[in-house]
């Protein structure tokens, strides 16, 4: 069976002390490597500390930026459901839906909403002003949300748990496999 103190990469030691005391293994607390070692990145990184991610890794544009464009496009879908769920409210006598609710649902059946900006730009180019203003309502919601009800601490926290919980298990996946192969 493999020792525990051989593993010396960040993630393998976070999840050493668990696997180690599930196998009866060294590691963990008590072994005195363990404190003396300092947390390290992995990459390159720039004298700030920070690291470097190469600036042709997303077009040019950072990963903050990418991501905010990527949130964009979110909030335009959460627009469109928001104003289909404020036309079904509308809709009283259960019918096939108001105006606006069929013209936005054939819009998107007929366009898939990829890209927020470009989805809401081609709606504003529409001949029929009913759409327009379809788009109008939409840009208007998209910016209601974004600026008052979406939790971007939230989105921090819950991404970094996510990120964490699902490190462990791919790493304590590999461990038990590499500790089962010898």
């Amino acid at each position: 069976m493999r020792s525990c103190r051989r593993l010396r990469t960040p993630a393998e030691r976070r999840i050493a002390p668990r696997l180690c005391r599930a196998s009866g293994g060294a590691g963990g607390r008590d072994d005195p490597d363990e404190s003396e070692r300092k947390p390290s990145f992995g990459g390159g990184t720039d004298s700030n500390g920070r690291m470097h991610v190469p600036t042709d890794a997303f077009g040019g544009m950072s990963p903050e930026f990418k991501a905010a464009s990527a949130l964009k496009t979110l909030f335009t879908m959460v627009a469109v459901r928001i104003v289909l769920a404020q036309e079904e409210g509308y809709d009283n006598e259960g019918g096939g839906g108001t105006p606006t609710s069929i013209a936005l649902g054939k819009f998107l059946e007929e366009n898939p909403l990829r890209d927020g900006n470009e989805w809401l730009q081609k709606m504003l180019e529409c001949e029929q002003t009913e759409m327009r203003l379809i788009a109008l309502r939409l840009i208007e919601v998209r910016k209601a949300y974004a600026e008052n009800q979406f939790d971007f601490n939230d989105v921090k926290k819950t991404a970094r748990e996510e990120i964490t919980k699902d490190n462990d298990k791919l790493m304590l996946d590999y461990m038990e496999q590499s500790l089962n192969a010898e």
